[in-house]
């Protein structure tokens, strides 16, 4: 594989900021030469126990790692304020986010584009229908975080 667009889910949002699902281990080296300077991975620790060392491949390639480690059930405050910081931090750096398969990243980045860029929330849900149906539960989900969070 040679594109970027091989990596699980890929998305690219803008010029500096994709987001994907797990990428494999070669497909980092593949991130890295195309100039990406920081992975931020929010899969927790319990999920990455039969993935290989993601923290010391992506920064044996002098890139940036960072892990905010986020399920559905322990989103809260912290969780997004971390992300909502990195966001804000790296926004001048060529940034990959990923999760397992992409959904748990896109919801991150719709409560971004909500909560913190002004976003309405149809327009927010765009990009999140592409990885997922809006469903009443998730819509429950949204306007519960977005109520406890803002």
């Amino acid at each position: 594989m040679d594109n970027l667009e091989g990596i699980l889910n890929y998305r690219k949002n803008s010029e500096n900021f994709s987001t994907s699902g797990q990428p494999t281990e070669s497909e980092l080296y593949l991130i890295q030469k195309a100039g990406f300077e920081i992975i931020i991975n929010v899969r927790p620790e319990s999920e990455m126990f039969y993935e290989f060392d993601e923290k010391r491949v992506v920064e044996n390639l002098e890139m940036q790692y960072f892990q905010i480690p986020m399920t559905f059930d322990t989103l809260n405050k912290n969780i997004l304020i971390d992300f909502f910081n990195q966001m804000e931090m790296q926004k001048d750096k060529k940034l990959l986010v990923h999760c397992h398969h992409n959904i748990r990243v896109s919801v991150l980045l719709a409560f971004y584009r909500i909560l913190k860029l002004g976003w309405k929330k149809e327009d927010a849900y765009k990009d999140l229908e592409k990885m997922m149906e809006i469903n009443s539960l998730l819509e429950d989900y949204f306007n519960y975080h977005i109520k406890i969070h803002s």
